[in-house]
């Protein structure tokens, strides 16, 4: 809801901010427990999960802390899914080498179709 007496050509940005933050606490809220499962199937321990605002990336992973967009949480789960479990991943491979697509598959055998649309489906959520 827009405040009373909101002038009409703040109206957009106020709305606009209003969204981000809405999404934002979303994420906030729901990726933490998404991505446990995907760490316990990885064998890994998350230290922390931060939530930020990037405009090219999807997530990051360093040092046990992951790093997600919060854009991400406009995506279909299964593209979610697919974005935790490729940063947890990076818990055991720092790297994009052979052993870390290997180990992503045992976990995720239909990660590259999972990966794919979310190539197709991404330009579109990073507004």
């Amino acid at each position: 809801m827009l405040p009373r007496g909101l002038a009409p050509e703040h109206r957009g940005a106020y709305a606009r901010a209003a969204l981000l933050d809405w999404y934002r606490r979303r994420a906030a809220e729901r990726l933490p427990a998404w991505a446990a499962p995907w760490a316990q199937k990885f064998g890994v321990t998350c230290r922390r999960l931060v939530v930020t605002d990037q405009a090219k990336r999807w997530g990051s992973c360093s040092r046990g802390v992951l790093r997600l967009n919060w854009r991400i949480v406009q995506a279909p789960r299964a593209l979610i899914d697919y974005v935790l479990a490729h940063e947890l991943a990076h818990l055991i491979h720092d790297h994009h080498g052979r052993e870390f697509w290997a180990t992503l598959g045992r976990v995720m055998p239909d990660y590259e179709a999972r990966k794919a649309r979310l190539g197709e489906l991404g330009p579109a959520l990073l507004w």
